[in-house]
């Protein structure tokens, strides 16, 4: 099963947020557990941007991403998806990019902690709670 991971949930895990930490870091502990976990690969820039302003240190941000790239795999950003997205009607265009390449990669679940972000979304859309549910009856 093939499941695109937001952004948000992976910031949460890599910058310690105590409101969403512990749900979020459970929700990337099933990557070793039959799904497969996709961020986008315009995840990656922003995460490292936002990562490396918080802990002003880029040898540390790079073995943090390195170390995501363990658990996650890396989804192309590429020109169909951009065009899609501008032409939509989202009124997000990261969301809708986001959005594009979840469905590009056939992504069965998309989680994000904004469901709302995604109310037009294709492809199922679950909380980290939400997830979490349905991956232990699973």
């Amino acid at each position: 099963m093939i499941i695109f991971i937001d952004t948000n949930l992976v910031l949460d895990v890599m910058l310690g947020n105590t409101d969403f930490y512990d749900e979020s870091n459970s929700v990337l502990s099933y990557c070793d557990k039959g799904y497969d976990f996709y961020i986008s690969a315009a995840s990656c820039t922003d995460i490292f941007y936002i990562v490396k302003r918080t802990i002003h240190d880029t040898e540390i941000t790079k073995q943090i991403m390195k170390n995501l790239l363990t658990a996650v795999s890396v989804a192309g950003v590429d020109e169909a998806c951009i065009r899609n997205a501008l032409e939509s009607d989202w009124n997000d265009f990261e969301d809708s990019v986001q959005h594009e390449v979840a469905q590009q990669i056939n992504a069965d679940i998309i989680v994000t902690r904004n469901e709302s972000d995604y109310k037009n979304s294709a492809v199922r859309v679950m909380t980290p709670a939400e997830f979490l549910l349905f991956a232990k009856q699973s």
